[in-house]
């Protein structure tokens, strides 16, 4: 709910950003929200020494203090790698988490650029509801929902959906993408999450 984050995750479990001897930015979900940032690219706009180069697939190769994260390896979600060219989608993001130094730190091999971690929305006993529309000029409609439920005194279920669509005047984007994930011993000292995520992606 703040623009301000005290803890990450792209490290060996959650840590106090303090803690972390490398510089770290954390886009948080609320700037997300309030920027209306769609994609990995949109969201390393508001980071710093981030750049971008056009790659062969139409993707664009994304850069760290000069050096490439796709060829590294050095994107991840939830502390997993993922290195697939793709246009990733921020409709399930809690956070973006940037961190500048060498990777290997953390995860035993990388660039000496940093790395770029993904953390996925997680479900809570908080009952909320959010449903946000956007359209605008060349057919574009986007709609995003998050839904969360609690189950039990010590379970839940989060359900993240997307649609977007946009003519563009020719350069069509069209994308749909689910993401629910149940979880339940919260606040327990065995909390379990199982989770999936599908990103259905025809960007011509």
């Amino acid at each position: 709910e703040s623009y301000q984050a005290t803890t990450t995750r792209i490290g060996k479990g959650t840590q106090e950003l303090r803690d972390v001897p490398q510089s770290i930015t954390v886009v948080t979900e609320r700037l997300i929200d309030d920027r209306n940032l769609d994609t990995l690219k949109d969201a390393l706009h508001n980071t710093a020494g981030i750049t971008f180069l056009a790659a062969e697939g139409g993707e664009e190769d994304i850069r760290l203090r000069g050096f490439s994260l796709q060829a590294t390896g050095d994107v991840f979600v939830d502390g997993m790698r993922d290195p697939a060219f793709y246009e990733r989608d921020s409709f399930n993001w809690d956070r973006l988490e940037v961190l500048r130094g060498s990777a290997s730190m953390l995860f035993g091999r990388g660039s000496t650029g940093g790395a770029v971690n993904q953390v996925s929305k997680q479900p809570s006993l908080r009952n909320h509801r959010e449903i946000a529309l956007t359209g605008g000029e060349g057919e574009f409609l986007r709609t995003v929902a998050d839904l969360s439920f609690a189950t039990t005194d010590h379970s839940a279920l989060r359900v993240n959906a997307m649609y977007n669509h946009a003519d563009n005047y020719g350069n069509t984007v069209d994308k749909q993408g689910i993401a629910p994930a149940f979880r339940w011993g919260i606040g327990t000292p065995d909390d379990f999450t199982v989770s999936v995520y599908h990103l259905q992606n025809d960007n011509g």
